[in-house]
């Protein structure tokens, strides 16, 4: 009888241990870019893709990347930020508020988020004086 356990416990834990070689992964397909406002991570060798504001994209790749559409992508660590689209204009904290002199005068400028916002030259509640509004 003890014979007969050992025996089919050896068999038993050979058979198991020849289930556990080495098992084939299938190779990672190219990350495609997630839904708006989504992240996605990939920890194997890929290339990852955000969608941005100004109509375009930023990608990277490498071993660990993350993207994360309308901001950017993080390759190895490393953040690459989508570009911003309004280069040129003035910063709207640094404008909005400030005096103005033509009633109706629209001016666009850079909002801290990187997008693009118009402010209008006129007056508030709180004063009789032209200034930049949004």
């Amino acid at each position: 009888m003890k014979r007969s356990l050992v025996v089919m416990a050896a068999f038993l834990g050979l058979s198991l241990l020849g289930c556990g070689g080495p098992v084939a992964e299938p190779e990672a397909a190219p990350e495609a870019a997630p839904a708006s406002g989504e992240e996605s991570t990939v920890s194997q060798f890929a290339t990852c893709t955000a969608l941005c504001t100004s109509g375009g994209s930023v990608s990277c790749s490498g071993t660990t990347c993350s993207s994360t559409n309308y901001q950017g992508v993080t390759c190895d660590g490393t953040f690459k930020p989508c570009p911003s689209s309004c280069s040129g204009y003035p910063a709207c904290d640094s404008l909005a508020g400030a005096l103005c002199s033509v009633e109706g005068a629209e001016q666009y400028c850079c909002s801290s988020g990187g997008g693009t916002n118009l402010l209008t030259c006129g007056r508030n509640s709180f004063s009789s004086r032209l200034r930049w509004l949004y």
